[in-house]
């Protein structure tokens, strides 16, 4: 997917975007990625993770404990990428043979306030099972089905969808990796954000609770939005998890399954030990989210938010990405739009803070570092990039011969990190 060669001179492709750049001469190329992880060739390890879990209590030995006659599996969307019907299949089957049927299972995709999953990506969350079982959008604006369990200690109204929650069995499945404010992903997120109410979300995501200093990457002590969202997911009643480690050729690579948070907290310790990322600080550095978050530029940006820690004005950084559906967030432009200054735009943000307005205070910890930031996106116009405080170039290679000239070098290192956000990246 993403190649590096030399020949007479250092060539970089990525063969996913049809993209290429040549390395100038006088300067050295690198490339650093996640640690590849093996993928899960044998379906009987992941048939035995979910039917024999390590980490809990199994579905079958829940369904009979509860007496449940009904379940809910909230599940990730389109942003996410999670082998879904390949782990449905063998959740489905558990609670079939305990004596809920097909027409008794639920299944919510777990949007939050993203937008709603299409019937083609529905289709492809449940493979053979699409038709067989109930699937459903999460219905973030609509009072009608959302149902209040109360507040979490940080003060956040728990607002979360009705027909979801009155289902018996409750079920998540989703991905683990390392998150730009939560500390991780996966597990308690599947119901917040996942299946909460606007004003639920609005409130875990607020200013004060994503600027706090633990609200970090790779960060759970200590982290308000962590803390809220398990608050939040046992108010919900999660009574069992499926979580997964996908490797860099979004293969699954890892499943750990029972008790949501004892799973959820043994994939954590997965990745800490193997997805480490140590590197040292180039005059360059070049990134690209891949897929799914290449979906929009809302999401694309996670792959600079996810180099905070290791970024400084003294590296330039050119962020690739397609973005098929463009920047797709009218709150994240409208508070780039309120201000010609950085403080400006933050101050704005505080004042009138919306949900997608997260990604504004994210960024602004990498921009006010003053580090220059070129991007090559082609549906993301130039207006766009430039109100963003960052410099728009066409190609790949005019925005790597844009970096080379600020840098003001004749010889250098160009560090290409794609995917970082996979990662624990930090400097030697």
């Amino acid at each position: 997917m993403y190649h590096l060669e030399k020949k007479e001179k250092w060539i970089y492709t990525d063969r996913e975007l049809d993209m290429k750049v040549t390395v100038p001469p006088g300067w050295k190329a690198v490339k650093l990625e996640t640690p590849r992880l093996p993928a899960l060739s044998d379906k009987e390890d992941v048939k035995k993770a979910i039917k024999c879990p390590v980490y809990g209590k199994s579905i079958k030995n829940l369904v009979v404990e509860k007496n449940a006659k009904s379940a809910c599996v909230l599940v990730s969307d389109a942003t996410r990428a999670v082998p879904t019907a390949q782990i449905m299949k063998y959740v489905a089957e558990d609670l079939v043979s305990a004596g809920i049927p097909y027409d008794r299972i639920y299944v919510f995709v777990a949007i939050g306030v993203h937008r709603e999953a299409t019937e083609m990506e529905m289709r492809s969350f449940l493979g053979d099972l699409y038709g067989r079982l109930s699937i459903e959008n999460h219905t973030p604006f609509d009072a009608s089905n959302l149902i209040f369990l109360g507040e979490t200690s940080h003060g956040t109204p728990i607002w979360v969808n009705r027909k979801a929650y009155n289902c018996d069995l409750h079920i998540q499945i989703g991905k683990v990796e390392p998150h730009e404010f939560a500390g991780f992903s996966g597990g308690r997120k599947s119901v917040l954000p996942g299946v909460s109410a606007e004003e639920t979300i609005v409130i875990n995501h607020r200013p004060k609770m994503i600027l706090s200093e633990n609200a970090a990457i790779g960060v759970l002590e200590g982290n308000p939005v962590h803390e809220d969202m398990v608050e939040s997911a046992e108010k919900f009643r999660i009574d069992f998890g499926v979580n997964c480690i996908i490797n860099n050729r979004l293969e699954l690579s890892a499943v750990f399954a029972g008790d949501m948070t004892r799973c959820h907290l043994a994939a954590i310790e997965y990745i800490k030990k193997y997805l480490g990322v140590k590197m040292k600080a180039p005059d360059i550095l070049v990134t690209t989210p891949g897929q799914p978050l290449d979906i929009d530029f809302y999401q694309a940006v996670k792959a600079l938010i996810a180099l905070t820690e290791v970024l400084d004005k003294k590296t330039k950084v050119v962020l690739y990405c397609g973005c098929p559906e463009g920047v797709n967030s009218e709150d994240m432009l409208r508070a780039f739009r309120s201000g010609e200054r950085l403080e400006q735009v933050i101050a704005y943000t505080k004042e009138n803070y919306k949900i997608q307005m997260d990604h504004v205070l994210l960024l602004s910890k990498v921009l006010k570092k003053n580090v220059d930031i070129f991007v090559c996106c082609k549906n993301v116009s130039d207006e766009e990039i430039r109100e963003m405080f960052m410099t728009p170039c066409k190609t790949l290679q005019d925005a790597v011969d844009e970096a080379v000239k600020l840098t003001e070098k004749e010889e250098g290192e160009i560090l290409f990190y794609p995917r970082p956000q996979t990662g624990l990246p930090v400097l030697e």
